[in-house]
């Protein structure tokens, strides 16, 4: 019980900092150059990356 709370807990954490790398790479990466690049890429990877988990976490209660 507690280990699922506490993987629970994690996988929010984990799926919010995933979010908000990933936009803030994206946002720096869109300052620096006008073409995409692989910056914006792996940006936008991570912000899937934090949703999909968002998306996992609320079907594990």
């Amino acid at each position: 019980m507690l280990v699922d709370l506490t993987m629970r807990t994690l996988n929010y954490i984990f799926s919010v900092i995933s979010i908000v790398l990933g936009v803030a790479l994206i946002l720096f990466m869109l300052t620096q150059t006008v073409s995409w690049n692989i910056g914006v890429a792996i940006g936008i990877v991570l912000v899937l990356n934090g949703l999909i988990r968002l998306w996992f976490a609320q079907d594990d209660r």
